[in-house]
């Protein structure tokens, strides 16, 4: 019951110890992408317009797309679209664009941009790329400002090395003109590290998250998890040491006999002698005499 108490415990800690460095390798490297836990296919690195030092080797450039949307009599159609890198999401609900005398189609492209080109927004740190969504009717080529329905736009973000208030704390901003930016009402989905948000009009769109407070040295999440992976760790080395203690020492030297003691003389009383039938001490037998003992036998041999 011990051992199993005590392998119990160890399997424990492990899986804590598991899930602890699952969170935690997301977050352990300063450019590291998605945590241990992220699907079973590993994750594609961030694309970077202007790539951190780090990853400036590696990178690859991010994608842009182009699209036709039809217009018809009550407006464009549904749709959704996405950039070949899978880091922008378009969503277009039916009628997002309305129809126009003489437009046959809507033209909307998404280009990624570096966010250092557009001015800051106040009090955030850009996560990732900055991008550029524009819409204009065809074949007219006038420009589109507003989306109407229910429209939404998903952004992929990195993790990065700036410690963050929270870890599920990003927003889309969202601008007309890259100066002034609006912060969009957000679903943060940190397991694939992608925020989405409704869209009403076109312009640049980019990825923002609160930074951590001066002094706090560094995220609370991140703290925590250490915590508890130190936790786990004490819970696994508890456990071996127990099980080791349960051990049974001495394994070669055999299993004792029953009774605890060693054999006794054998039933018959030992050489010579005789037990009684009643049972009892056995009497004594009567004594042998060595060879060439007997008187008689010398005399006949003289």
């Amino acid at each position: 019951m011990r051992r199993s108490r005590a392998a119990a415990l160890a399997g424990i800690g492990i899986a804590l110890l598991y899930l602890a460095g699952a969170t935690l390798s997301g977050r352990a490297s300063l450019f590291a992408r998605r945590p241990l836990l992220d699907g079973l296919a590993p994750p594609s690195p961030y694309r970077w317009v202007d790539p951190p030092p780090g990853l400036a080797a590696s990178n690859k450039p991010p994608a842009s797309i182009s699209f036709e949307v039809k217009l018809g009599s009550a407006g464009s159609e549904l749709g959704a679209f996405s950039t070949s890198d899978g880091q922008v999401n378009l969503v277009l609900s039916e009628g997002a664009v309305p129809a126009s005398p003489g437009q046959t189609a809507v033209e909307v492209s998404i280009e990624p941009l570096d966010p250092a080109s557009l001015q800051p927004p106040p009090g955030l740190v850009v996560a990732g790329n900055a991008y550029r969504i524009r819409a204009s009717y065809r074949p007219s080529g006038r420009k589109v400002d507003a989306l109407g329905g229910q429209s939404s736009v998903g952004l992929v973000y990195p993790l990065l090395s700036t410690p963050v208030a929270s870890a599920s704390g990003h927003l889309v901003l969202a601008s007309t003109d890259g100066r002034s930016w609006r912060r969009l009402q957000s679903t943060d989905t940190s397991g694939t590290h992608q925020v989405s948000a409704a869209l009403n009009q076109t312009g640049y769109v980019e990825v923002g998250i609160p930074p951590a407070a001066k002094g706090a040295g560094g995220d609370s999440r991140t703290r925590v998890l250490l915590f508890a992976t130190a936790g786990a760790a004490v819970i696994v080395v508890a456990a071996l040491l127990l099980r080791g203690r349960l051990t049974p020492a001495g394994r070669g030297g055999g299993r004792p006999r029953a009774g605890g003691g060693r054999r006794g003389p054998p039933r018959g009383g030992g050489r010579g002698g005789q037990r009684p039938p009643g049972g009892g001490t056995p009497r004594p037998g009567p004594a042998r005499r060595p060879p060439g003992a007997n008187p008689a036998r010398r005399r006949r041999r003289r």
